[in-house]
């Protein structure tokens, strides 16, 4: 007897665990084989399901019923079923079983998937977009896959409202990859528009990410007017306080990089940044540090929507063991031009505050918005190499009035 028991404990020794290394292995027919060992075992009926199912539907969904009645909690086998049932034409089953698959797997990215696609191709959109948002929050990686397909609805009067409106009444965290992924992409700026329009009074206000898209895609449209007052809605009621024709030119409001505001486009060989330093009006002045290897400076700039007349650009300026050929200057363009309207001085070597001026005639024709930048002055490409640093501080534009 004490043999017998003991051959009975191998042999479910051996019964259990021949399943589970065959169910590991890649072995196309290993399901079929882990059922010989043990019929009743429920991941062996669901991946065996899984490889007939194109070739034998019939045989299964036997299989995979044979499954959910072992493991009746298994979500992905009642999104398995439903394909099924939904392939053979039987829609009312398929629903059934689509709809006990999302509630046995509420957070399951895959389940959730199948759910919200099959409620898509029902044409229930609102529906789907329920499941849909549980894929986009948990699903990092699958955004990139879904985002034109929302964006195609999107785009669409007759479907964009029911996509969103729906989903959009609570805190999304996919919301502003979406709307910056819109912003690049979308074929039509209304489609923008409706979007903005209709997050703006619901718990998803317009994140930095998305307004910064926003306004670059409407000034890349030639939209400046539009820009300028979205720009301007986004503003602090101290910041409006102090909206003139340049803005933050004293620089004690950090740079936000969008609309308006400073723009600074990235460099490892230079760094821009506002920093406390010794004589700065306020708290904190414009600092470039230069670090020596070659780079053909441009990576601070800001739009300006003057009104044609003269103004002057002034501002003070200290430069710190500045080595450069030909040295740091503003300059001032109509947008989109590559002659500037104005350059002022250059700066370069070291020298306490000083001040600086220079002014600037705003043509009345094809010119009704304009950058100005900091730019490498140079011609040649050993003329843009430059180490060291520059501050800047109250820099203004005043319109001046000749007599």
């Amino acid at each position: 007897m004490i043999g017998l028991a003991a051959a009975f404990i191998v042999w479910r020794i051996i019964a259990t665990n021949i399943p589970d290394l065959l169910i590991q292995s890649e072995d196309p027919d290993a399901a079929a084989q882990a059922l010989r060992w043990n019929a009743s075992r429920a991941d062996a009926l669901s991946l065996e399901a899984l490889r007939t199912a194109q070739a034998n539907p019939d045989q299964s969904l036997r299989l995979l019923e044979s499954a959910v009645r072992l493991n009746p909690t298994d979500g992905p086998n009642y999104a398995a079923i439903a394909r099924l049932q939904e392939a053979a034409g039987d829609i009312k089953a398929a629903e059934q079983a689509i709809e006990t698959a999302a509630q046995m797997a509420p957070q399951r990215v895959d389940v959730q998937y199948e759910v919200g696609s099959f409620w898509m191709r029902r044409g229930d959109v609102a529906r789907a977009m329920k499941h849909m948002n549980v894929v986009l929050t948990y699903g990092g990686s699958m955004r990139r896959e879904l985002f034109p397909n929302l964006l195609k609805f999107a785009e669409d009067p007759a479907t964009r409202q029911v996509t969103f409106s729906g989903v959009l009444q609570e805190p999304l965290v996919w919301w502003t990859d979406f709307f910056t992924f819109a912003a690049s992409n979308a074929t039509n700026i209304d489609t923008l528009r409706a979007l903005s329009d209709m997050q703006a009074n619901g718990p998803n206000p317009m994140p930095p990410a998305g307004l910064r898209a926003y306004l670059e895609r409407l000034q890349k449209e030639g939209l400046w007017i539009d820009a300028y007052i979205t720009w301007l809605n986004s503003l602090r009621q101290d910041q409006l306080n102090a909206i003139g024709n340049l803005f933050n030119g004293d620089f004690e409001t950090e740079i936000s990089n969008r609309g308006f505001d400073w723009i600074i486009t990235p460099a490892s060989q230079a760094i821009v940044e506002t920093a406390p330093t010794h004589g700065a009006s306020g708290n904190k002045a414009l600092r470039v540090l230069f670090r020596g290897p070659r780079i053909q400076f441009q990576n601070l700039r800001q739009h300006l929507m003057l009104d044609p007349g003269n103004y002057l650009f002034r501002g003070r300026v200290r430069p710190q063991r500045l080595e450069a050929t030909e040295g740091v200057r503003w300059s001032i363009y109509c947008h989109g031009q590559t002659t500037p309207l104005v350059s002022s001085e250059t700066f370069i070597g070291t020298d306490h505050w000083k001040h600086f001026s220079v002014p600037v005639e705003i043509p009345r024709d094809d010119c009704p918005v304009q950058t100005i930048r900091l730019e490498l002055a140079g011609r040649s490409a050993l003329d843009f190499e430059a180490k060291g640093v520059i501050w800047f501080d109250d820099l203004s534009l005043t319109r001046q009035r000749l007599d």
